[in-house]
């Protein structure tokens, strides 16, 4: 996989850190950015987030963020300015990126009522580790020491953005002739896992949701076999944008 692909993107990892593993009510804490921009300038963009809830002892004693660190620090709503400005026409990495943080981005912007932008690429080193069947554990801090990655300040959202990024570069240095469709296993063109398979106003009667456990279905099997579920994919806690639910609604629900 030649890296020059990558050249005139905005090149940049990317991790969180919450108040818990589920993105449906738990929140962001801290983001971080880190790499370069389409003009190869430096980009390191790392910032707390009032989560307006409490913080849980437990989520606190991994990464070390307390309630009166976040005291005064901007909701997230005031943060969406910037991560949009960043993520147009980007490659987003992250390790565990399309389950975890991007899951919790996309509903933090559910929350503020906006449309979060659709990178150029995401890639998730984690699948990418997995899909080569690279030796060990596949954890974050298991993949840095056996690249020899520094990483000091593990569950810190700037050290593993970047961390990850380095981790990218070394997958990609060991495997050079890396096919484009193996690569692909781990990365995912035009935003995430949580959205119909067909955009642009060309759904039709066999677009399938591709996402959660009746991924791969069309939404009328769906809402036969499962209507609660139906119906939750129509509410703006899912996953899919407005203008999906909406075309949802006028051509399936009376």
């Amino acid at each position: 996989m030649d890296v020059d692909a990558f050249s005139g993107f905005n090149v940049l990892g990317f991790d969180t850190e919450t108040t818990g593993l589920n993105p449906r009510k738990d929140r962001i804490v801290q983001y971080a950015f880190v790499g370069v921009d389409a003009n190869g300038e430096r980009v390191v963009i790392d910032s707390l987030v009032d989560p307006c809830m409490p913080i849980p002892p437990s989520s606190t004693r991994v990464h070390g963020i307390t309630n009166k660190d976040v005291q005064g620090h901007t909701p997230f709503k005031g943060h969406t300015e910037v991560i949009s400005g960043l993520l147009g026409d980007a490659v987003v990495v992250g390790h565990n990126l399309r389950k975890f943080d991007w899951k919790f981005l996309e509903m933090e912007y559910i929350r503020c009522g906006r449309s979060l932008p659709k990178p150029y690429r995401m890639i998730d080193t984690l699948e990418l580790a997995r899909t080569l069947r690279i030796p060990g554990r596949h954890t974050l801090g298991s993949l840095c020491s056996r690249y020899g990655i520094i990483l000091d300040r593990a569950h810190s959202a700037d050290a593993d953005a970047a961390a990850t990024l380095v981790l990218l570069w070394k997958i990609l240095e060991e495997y050079p002739d890396l096919a484009e469709g193996a690569f692909d296993e781990g990365t995912q063109s035009m935003g995430s896992d949580g959205d119909l398979n067909l955009r642009d106003g060309d759904f039709h009667e066999g677009s399938v949701i591709s996402f959660g456990k009746y991924s791969g279905l069309a939404f009328p099997t769906i809402m036969s076999r499962d209507p609660a579920y139906g119906n939750w994919l129509l509410s703006r806690s899912s996953p899919l944008e407005e203008g999906e639910r909406e075309w949802l609604r006028s051509n399936y629900v009376g």
